[in-house]
């Protein structure tokens, strides 16, 4: 199994705080991701004033603000990610943002960011996916998360991405965007469905769901990444951080993903070392089921088949019986011939 790439999306769950922000980065990094995400936008360019909340925002923030006032809390300026990019970058932590507005593309190309994460809900947005496909920067890679797409409308952004980008820089996320995603909603046999329908591109998971295991189980489902939105404490004010990981949630899922690519295998069916020292334990061998004189014919009332495997085996059960015993052969006693 190939090397899973793990994200730790910190997201806005900030809440605004750099130094709270400074946290998480260092959390991550003591958990094991590969890179921290950030998301970076202007409200007012990103929401009207008449946009609701979702549901689930509603529940996590209530009803007292729309969602232009309860985005506007969370934004990280533009100098503050700077900072915060570098000292994930000193770590050792790839790092990149989420555009949410053409203000912060532009930012983001200035920035020179290699890596672009598009939101799911601006698979639509045909002017944004134009300008960031279009932007040109060394080893440069685009993740599309396809949150409440359906698959036609995938294969549509696919295809305006492929207009400037060549296959292998694209990787398509495999993601629902309620926070946090009902089990039954997840939905893991999704991954089978973007292989099939775009071969040729690298599949991975944002997860929202509660706790780690739909994670572990796309492991198995030939992803190059997984997504995971990260929390100092769940209790924090802001839209995301009831479906979002734990310190400790995240480190077991870093540590369960890093298990599960040793475990995976790299296919084919063997005996292994740690395994072979076993066989003639638990495997049988044809014995005698009574003393045999020798000259004896063997059948199957004086012969049968116990442990251990290091003798003749059953599988040459009829290949003996009607043989004549070469010697005198005990009860239990390995038979030769």
């Amino acid at each position: 199994m190939q090397h899973i790439y793990i994200i730790a999306e910190i997201g806005c769950n900030h809440c605004g705080d750099p130094v709270r922000a400074k946290k998480m980065v260092e959390e991550a990094k003591a958990c094991g991701v590969d890179a921290v995400k950030f998301q970076t936008f202007k409200a007012a360019e990103l929401i009207s004033k008449y946009a609701p909340k979702a549901d689930y925002q509603k529940v996590t923030t209530g009803n007292n603000e729309n969602q232009l006032e309860m985005t506007r809390k969370l934004e990280l300026p533009y100098d503050e990610f700077i900072k915060l990019r570098d000292y994930a970058i000193s770590l050792g932590l790839d790092t990149f943002s989420t555009p949410f507005d053409m203000d912060s593309i532009s930012f983001l190309e200035e920035q020179k960011q290699a890596i672009w994460k598009i939101p799911s809900g601006e698979v639509t947005n045909l002017p944004f996916l134009e300008r960031i496909a279009k932007f040109r920067v060394p080893n440069k890679k685009i993740i599309l998360s396809t949150g409440m797409c359906t698959i036609d409308e995938i294969h549509q952004a696919v295809d305006i991405i492929l207009k400037y980008e060549m296959p292998e820089n694209l990787i398509i996320l495999h993601c629902n965007t309620e926070y946090p995603t009902p089990d039954k909603d997840v939905n893991l046999s999704g991954i089978d469905t973007l292989h099939k329908e775009f071969p040729g591109i690298q599949i991975g998971f944002s997860d929202h769901s509660v706790g780690y295991v739909a994670a572990i189980g796309a492991c198995m489902k030939d992803i190059c990444c997984i997504e995971k939105h990260f929390t100092l404490d769940k209790n924090l004010p802001g839209p995301d951080h009831k479906a979002s990981a734990t310190p400790d949630e995240l480190k077991a899922l870093c540590e369960n993903v890093r298990r599960i690519e040793v475990i995976a295998g790299e296919g084919g069916k063997r005996v292994t070392e740690s395994e072979r020292r076993n066989i003639n334990i638990a495997r049988k061998s044809i014995v005698a089921r009574c003393d045999i004189k020798k000259g004896d014919l063997f059948t199957e009332e004086n012969i049968t088949c116990k442990r251990p495997g290091n003798g003749i085996s059953p599988m040459e059960w009829y290949k003996v019986l009607g043989t004549a015993a070469v010697r005198d052969f005990e009860e239990d006693e390995l038979i030769e011939r």
